[in-house]
């Protein structure tokens, strides 16, 4: 098995939740490689000539992908062809993190690497749209679908885990969450050493990278109140409680035939000690 010489990484989003748990080869911020300008990502990448490129750069904020389709675009589909492009000039090997959004969302089981995507949302269109980009263009490449991501602590954490933790940790008497949209927590930290993983052992493809089991927000949401020692309630509801959630899919779960990874219980637990409360 090779080693994977760290010195020649680049990571393009290095500053997110999963960023975060990259601390090694070149990070550069925005505003020295924007992705969305091509000729800025061909200069920067033929300067540097990594050997491997790990693309986290995406726009993310589903409901604002829905509202602004240009802006999931822009950053889905142009920033990831232009990375894709410049990889493949160099011959660089690539990391594609995709998301279990690619499916349609009503099977009852968690979609496997076999299942084949049906994307009924823009963000989900655009995030296959880079998979396929990413398949064309790169030789050796690591499409990794991965969900309901965490980590990042309380600086980086801002979505559904960051939001139910600040309400713990308030006054907040009630706490709802949804439990008819079912989901796979992936710690980052997790999603960085299998993505490692990977590309140390040389293996390339498309795999599935969460968490093992299943879960709902309201399992989450309690789950988390009793981590920390909380005695808030928290109610479990569905859909309808949010005006925002009716386009949801059921199901966003997803696992693997090649790669395992702890249960989500054991990883979430493990965040919250050693990211939240020993901040404290």
């Amino acid at each position: 098995m090779n080693h994977l010489n760290l010195d020649g990484v680049l990571t393009t989003g290095s500053s997110g939740m999963i960023g975060s748990y990259i601390d090694f080869g070149l990070r550069p911020q925005q505003a020295e490689l924007d992705i969305t300008n091509e000729t800025q990502v061909k200069q920067y990448i033929e300067a540097h000539k990594p050997h491997t490129i790990i693309h986290l750069a995406a726009a993310a904020d589903m409901a604002r992908c829905e509202h602004e389709p240009m802006y999931a675009y822009d950053i889905n589909v142009r920033g990831t062809y232009n990375v894709a492009s410049a990889a493949s000039d160099i011959g660089a090997t690539m990391v594609y993190v995709s998301s279990s959004r690619v499916f349609k969302g009503d099977k009852e089981t968690p979609y496997t690497e076999a299942d084949v995507p049906l994307p009924l949302t823009h963000y989900g269109r655009t995030k296959h749209i880079g998979e396929l980009i990413v398949e064309r263009l790169v030789p050796r490449h690591i499409i990794t679908r991965t969900a309901w991501v965490f980590g990042g602590g309380p600086t980086r954490d801002n979505k559904f885990y960051g939001k139910v933790l600040a309400q713990l940790q308030s006054d907040t008497a009630e706490i709802v969450a949804l439990n008819d949209v079912y989901g796979s927590p992936t710690y980052g930290k997790d999603l960085v050493a299998t993505i490692r993983n990977l590309l140390d052992q040389e293996q390339y493809g498309v795999f599935h990278i969460a968490n093992a089991g299943v879960a709902t927000r309201f399992d989450l949401a309690t789950f988390m109140a009793t981590e920390v020692g909380s005695s808030q309630v928290v109610r479990a509801v569905d859909r309808s409680f949010f005006p925002s959630a009716g386009t949801l899919p059921t199901n966003e779960s997803i696992t693997s035939t090649t790669v395992i990874l702890r249960p989500w219980q054991e990883a979430l637990a493990e965040y919250l000690q050693t990211e939240w409360l020993a901040q404290e």
